[in-house]
């Protein structure tokens, strides 16, 4: 716990409390209570109803109203809970008609209604028809009540009622007064209830749009996508409520709506989660499936269980599932900001501003009493997201730059790339080069040790026994000094191109043949490419030119020394070595060198081949291979 504790940064948690609070108060204060539950002013004078009855119909028409027999109601009126059509009688009285007319409105839960004014019918939409009705019933609505249906003394108003689906019929009493004071009464509701609606899916579908073309140019795609679906759910929200005629029948769209509701927190969850651009591995995949398993017990409660259980059970899954996605989403944003470093303060207070209105549109249902109203994610859904995009594309600003300047970014990436990729090939080259160095001074340490070194001691123990022979002494002298000067050479050679270990070789080489009193040659053309390789290969191919140099000069008995650099017919580079001497060169001490020479060429890929015939002097070729 205390490791837990000891990780936790509590600066930025706090930073994170105070925005929160900031952002929440602007929302709720300033954003929420005027727009959506703002006082609609005084309540115009209202005219009562009374003699409320109700009458359950066979058939859902006027006529069949006419002559059922009713029965004395109060108001509210509740039933559940099969598939019903009724009638619901009441009247008010005037005591002189508005020559304006009245306005009423209706204040019902229902699928679908019909509503006559003294037997004149005043509404009639969609269809009624039990089984394959439709959904207008569940907009708001005011209506006209013109004044030519109005009479002084009683009238009469019947709702016929429609419930094909969720099972509670639910009649309060409507609101009727003056046309144009109930129509700037109820002007917040009446907007709320469709065209806002209209608006929100609009705006929500254009961002989801944007969002999915995201998902192809954004860096992180998760994000973009879970935004997108996000964004859908918000939009078939607002589809649920704005077509009320779909193809489906009332239990259809009752899983409907909850399988929409539930989708827009589970994939806020996984938003989030993406957001935080450190996912949790099972996070994502599992809101997914605690979501498709809510759905599927909702579905199996509606279609297989008895009304009301069929549909209160679900409805309490469904805002158990709303107060913990709320938690959930509040808990991995707080758990982030604990152990990540983070600055995106603005974008992770208004999603908990989101949380906030699942947190409460849950406590409507779990605490009726506090009378709280619901519907809070679809009012904020709108602000909230597209503020939040707007702090998230200020950030990310590059997905909408011009082509130049994508151009010029992407280039600056691939400068900056090809830049670190060639400080590691430097850094690669120097660790073979000292790696090529290191092998080089253990080879010259042995050959110290074991030639030059046992050449010497013999020399030495000759003098000493007074057997020394002055032009042999003075012939090993030179061979001693030859070969070191080879290995001088050789080191000089560690590290550089092939290019390069050619040029040293002919400075170093020259000398010492015409000092021998040999004529050299050397021919290379301009425009030969010689191929790059790498430090070790190219010290072998230095090492066997030195070794068929020094053999030629102590073994072949001639007058010329060349070397000839050329191409080959397959495009490979070709080096050769050849003296006018006697030839014969595979027996005594040059048959030694030509060994050697013969396992380095092997070590590097090369080809090697020796020509030495007798009188014809020697000709040694070493191919190298085109490297892959």
């Amino acid at each position: 716990m205390a490791l837990v504790l000891g990780r936790v940064n509590w600066r930025q948690l706090g930073k994170l409390l105070a925005t929160v609070l900031l952002v929440q108060a602007i929302y709720w204060l300033a954003i929420d209570r005027p727009l959506f539950h703002a006082d609609p002013g005084k309540e115009p004078g209202l005219v009562s109803v009374s003699n409320v009855a109700v009458a359950r119909l066979t058939a859902p028409n006027f006529a069949e109203a006419a002559k059922a027999l009713f029965e004395p109601a109060e108001l509210p009126w509740t039933y559940c809970c099969d598939t019903a059509v009724f009638a619901v009688k009441m009247t008010f009285a005037l005591d002189r008609v508005p020559a304006d007319g009245l306005g009423i409105y209706p204040n019902l839960q229902a699928d679908n209604f019909q509503l006559a004014l003294n037997g004149s019918p005043i509404v009639v939409r969609g269809r009624m028809e039990p089984g394959n009705g439709s959904f207008h019933g569940q907009v708001r609505t005011l209506v006209r009540m013109p004044s030519g249906l109005l009479k002084p003394g009683t009238n009469t108003l019947t709702f016929i009622t429609l419930r094909d689906g969720f099972p509670y019929t639910d009649v309060f009493e409507p609101k009727i007064a003056d046309y144009a004071a109930l129509e700037q009464y109820t002007a917040r509701k009446l907007f709320l209830a469709s065209p806002f609606y209209l608006l929100t899916g609009g705006l929500l579908g254009l961002l989801g749009v944007i969002a999915t073309i995201m998902m192809f140019r954004s860096d992180d795609w998760r994000f973009a996508a879970w935004l997108s679906l996000l964004c859908a759910g918000f939009v078939a929200n607002a589809g649920y409520y704005l077509w009320l005629d779909p193809p489906v029948d009332g239990w259809g769209r009752m899983l409907a709506f909850f399988a929409i509701y539930q989708l827009i927190p589970a994939a806020m969850l996984c938003f989030v989660d993406s957001w935080t651009r450190r996912p949790v591995p099972w996070l994502q995949p599992l809101t997914m499936a605690v979501y498709l398993g809510a759905v599927a017990v909702i579905a199996w409660h509606i279609y297989r269980v008895p009304m009301p259980e069929g549909f209160d059970v679900p409805a309490m899954i469904w805002i158990w599932y709303l107060g913990a996605s709320a938690v959930a989403v509040v808990a991995r944003l707080v758990w982030h900001f604990a152990t990540q470093a983070e600055d995106r303060l603005l974008e992770s207070a208004l999603m908990t501003v989101i949380a906030a209105a699942l947190l409460i549109d849950a406590a409507v249902e779990w605490f009726p009493e506090l009378q709280l109203t619901g519907d809070n994610l679809g009012n904020s859904a709108v602000f909230l997201l597209l503020a939040m995009t707007a702090a998230f594309l200020t950030r990310n600003f590059r997905l909408f730059q011009s082509q130049s300047a994508l151009n010029a970014m992407l280039q600056e990436k691939v400068t900056r790339r090809e830049a670190e990729l060639a400080e590691a090939g430097l850094r690669e080259q120097a660790l073979v080069r000292a790696q090529a160095h290191d092998e080089e001074r253990r080879r010259i340490m042995r050959d110290l040790h074991d030639g030059l070194g046992s050449q010497l001691m013999t020399m030495m123990l000759s003098a000493r026994l007074g057997e020394a022979d002055p032009p042999k002494v003075a012939e090993g002298l030179q061979s001693v000094i030859d070969e070191m000067r080879l290995m001088v050479d050789s080191m000089d050679s560690v590290g550089e191109s092939l290019e390069a270990a050619l040029a040293t070789f002919r400075a170093r080489i020259q000398p010492r043949i015409e000092a021998a009193g040999f004529a050299f040659c050397w021919s290379q053309p301009a425009t030969l490419y010689v191929p790059d390789l790498g430090p070790r290969d190219v010290l072998q191919i230095f090492r066997i030119m030195q070794e068929a140099v020094t053999n030629a000069l102590k073994h072949s008995g001639g007058s010329e020394i060349a070397v000839e650099v050329s191409a080959t017919t397959d495009g490979a580079v070709a080096i050769a070595i050849a003296d006018n001497g006697s030839g014969g060169a595979e027996a005594g001490d040059a048959g030694r060198g030509l060994a050697n020479m013969r396992v380095r060429a092997r070590a590097v890929g090369a080809d090697y081949a020796v020509q030495s015939e007798p009188g014809k002097g020697t000709r040694i070729t070493l191919a190298l291979l085109q490297p892959a």
